[in-house]
């Protein structure tokens, strides 16, 4: 099975939340590498196009969205969602360190985390 690091971008097939189906979409890794290997899940935040305002709390745009392999300008939403590493269909790219540093201050705002300002 194939292996995933936190900021890898990924083409993931998500399932719909109340009913039956599922929607491919761009998602971010967000869970810590050695959580990736231990098991079948990955923790993922959702990656949109819609780009434009407003933006709920959480939202981050991407600056280098096409060095994450995504064909368009997008942002990485504050929806979080738990997927099997089975439904992940490719890996498109990574995160630069800025998008990622970007992204995990996102995240951790969304779940009332503080991160220390450098």
């Amino acid at each position: 099975m194939t292996s995933y690091d936190r900021g890898d971008v990924i083409l993931v097939d998500i399932a719909f939340s109340g009913s039956v189906g599922y929607k491919r979409r761009p998602a971010v890794v967000i869970s810590a590498d050695d959580f990736n290997t231990a098991g079948i899940k990955l923790i993922v935040a959702a990656i949109t196009s819609k780009v434009s305002p407003p933006f709920r709390p959480g939202d981050t745009l991407l600056s280098d969205w096409s060095a994450a392999g995504l064909v368009k300008p997008s942002a990485v939403r504050g929806v979080l969602a738990t997927v099997d590493k089975f439904d992940v269909v490719r890996n498109l790219g990574t995160l630069t360190v800025q998008d990622w540093t970007a992204v995990e201050k996102g995240v951790a705002h969304i779940l009332g985390f503080l991160i220390a300002s450098p």
